[in-house]
């Protein structure tokens, strides 16, 4: 057990600490957002675009506590919480514009499996959100 321990201390708190701390953020906001979005879009019939604004919506709740408090450990005092909040959304409402962009795409243009096309999008919205996260927001 102690070799564990310090091997997720050496993960999430060495060199790479800010990468594998987001990555952790966004596999947990993943699995959230995973979550509504097959129960929505299976479960309750809700077509996969509105399912995606609700199950990414509820990852995005997820994701702004814990990329504020852990990831990049960002309790600036000088800047207000509220703008913060203001500029993380602008973030993720531009992340979820291009994701509905591209799994439209996906399913309709190209035929790809609507949950396969989730996890392609998945991945474009981290990208654009660790960017925007790292030099906009949580600076």
């Amino acid at each position: 057990m102690n070799v564990l321990n310090k091997t997720l201390d050496s993960i999430f708190n060495g060199k790479l600490k800010l990468l594998s701390r987001f990555s952790a953020t966004g596999v947990l906001n993943t699995i959230i957002d995973f979550a509504i979005f097959t129960i929505c879009e299976s479960l309750l019939g809700i077509h996969y675009t509105i399912s995606q604004v609700i199950g990414y919506s509820f990852g995005v709740a997820n994701s702004f506590v814990f990329n504020k408090k852990w990831t990049f450990d960002h309790n600036n005092s000088n800047k207000k919480m509220i703008h913060e909040l203001f500029q993380f959304i602008v973030v993720n409402i531009i992340s979820l514009i291009v994701t509905l962009i591209f799994i439209k795409a996906l399913v309709n243009d190209f035929n790809i499996n609507v949950y396969v096309s989730k996890i392609i999008v998945t991945l474009i919205a981290q990208v654009i959100n660790f960017l925007l996260y790292k030099i906009w927001v949580f600076n």
